[in-house]
């Protein structure tokens, strides 16, 4: 039988996690991989991407992730909208040359009401993903060092104390991330509660990043992100790290240009609005490089 790409199902979750982990990445253990399938924040999963059935065998993937996101503000209003965090796209050898990764990735992004986002990306499919309608979401962070000391910022880090500061869209992230390899704080200054996740994970040069995955207000942490690596990052080699789009005031900072450029494709999403959070980054335990 020809080769041809459809929807993942539940029966093909094995075959799935046999793939990436034998032929895609061998040092991510086999358990890991099927936590992109076995999430919890979503119960009713449309499907878990897409793959090559080459004879009932999977003989490539590329794994979407859902989730229901809560997006706004209090002065704008808020709205649900499904994105989606695209992740693992591989093709087994001897399938490539024919297309089919390229109609994976086809479709999975034809449906106009989602949002796509691609966070951590290899060089070499770029121009594939810029063919069929991604577009650059982000291709610079800036960092913070740890400077003199400042003055006392209050940034609270207490799970049981935040989830009773912040609304209730709010607490759902609490609840859906509690599991996962993240930070949580909340910056309480000027009069804000503004809610934090960060990666915090010891990268080249034994250097330990404190990745902004996602801010219940960007602007508030942007003017105060020096002031936070002055009290967060420990004296050690550390930074304070945050993607461009995040950024209004990188006073302090320094601009660093991404190896390799985010992606993403929507018609009804802000770049800004499409943070690291519900995303292979967490159910891989992955770098965010």
């Amino acid at each position: 039988m020809t080769p041809y790409v459809r929807a993942a199902s539940a029966a093909d979750i094995d075959g799935i996690c046999e793939l990436l982990h034998r032929k895609m990445n061998p040092a991510i253990p086999l358990e890991r991989w099927y936590k992109l399938m076995s999430y919890q924040w979503l119960d009713d999963k449309p499907d878990y991407g897409r793959v090559v059935d080459a004879d009932g065998q999977v003989q490539g993937f590329c794994g979407m992730i859902y989730s229901d996101r809560l997006l706004g503000s209090n002065d704008k209003g808020y709205r649900t909208e499904r994105m989606v965090s695209m992740t693992s796209w591989y093709l087994d050898r001897s399938m490539r040359g024919k297309g089919l990764g390229r109609d994976m990735l086809v479709s999975s992004i034809v449906d106009p009401t989602m949002t796509y986002a691609t966070l951590t990306n290899s060089p070499k499919p770029l121009a594939i993903q810029e063919a069929v309608g991604l577009r650059v979401l982000e291709d610079h962070r800036y960092l913070w060092h740890k400077k003199s000391p400042s003055a006392s910022l209050n940034l609270l880090a207490d799970v049981i104390a935040i989830t009773e500061l912040v609304p209730e869209h709010e607490r759902t992230i609490l609840i859906d991330m509690s599991t996962q390899p993240l930070t949580p704080y909340l910056l309480r200054a000027d009069g804000y509660n503004n809610l934090m996740f960060f990666s915090i994970k010891r990268k080249a040069e034994h250097v330990t990043w404190y990745d902004l995955m996602y801010a219940s207000d960007y602007a508030h942490f942007s003017s105060h992100a020096q002031m936070i690596a002055d009290n967060l990052l420990p004296e050690s080699p550390s930074l304070l790290a945050a993607d461009g789009r995040f950024v209004s005031d990188p006073a302090g900072a320094t601009r660093d240009e991404l190896p390799v450029a985010r992606y993403f494709k929507s018609e009804r999403v802000e770049p800004i609005e499409v943070d690291h959070l519900y995303s292979e980054l967490q159910l891989l335990d992955l770098k965010l490089d």
